[in-house]
């Protein structure tokens, strides 16, 4: 079974059922999915309460295998980092979950292609 980076922008989707969303995790159906740091990091700051940031942190650990930062991420990271255009519009979370899926040789199941297209050696699913 192959292993599937899914972005912020398809778990959001997931959880408001966007069609969209859906549609992209239909392509990868069968897959196992997992998350990073860096998207739980960016779900989680987008909590309103203390009990939405509990509920919303036990949810995504309890249902989703979270790859780790590793020496290798922060390699790749740091390469990343090298070869994005100064100025180009893209997030340091967004990077970093780049490096992750590098890293880890996944694939990567995003909304926001624009934010990710051209990143050496990152597959997109």
């Amino acid at each position: 079974m192959e292993t599937v980076l899914i972005d912020t922008s398809v778990l959001i989707g997931r959880f408001r059922r966007e069609p969209r969303a859906m549609a992209a995790l239909e392509r990868v159906e069968g897959s196992s999915i997992v998350l990073c740091d860096a998207i739980v990091a960016e779900v989680l700051a987008g909590t309103r309460t203390k009990a939405e940031y509990s509920t919303t942190k036990k949810e995504l650990l309890s249902k989703f295998h979270v790859l780790p930062f590793t020496m290798e991420v922060s390699v790749c990271f740091r390469r990343i980092l090298d070869q994005v255009n100064i100025g180009r519009d893209i997030h340091f979370a967004d990077q970093l979950i780049a490096a992750t899926a590098i890293a880890h040789n996944v694939p990567l199941l995003t909304l926001n292609t624009k934010h990710f297209k051209g990143i050496e050696g990152l597959t997109l699913a």
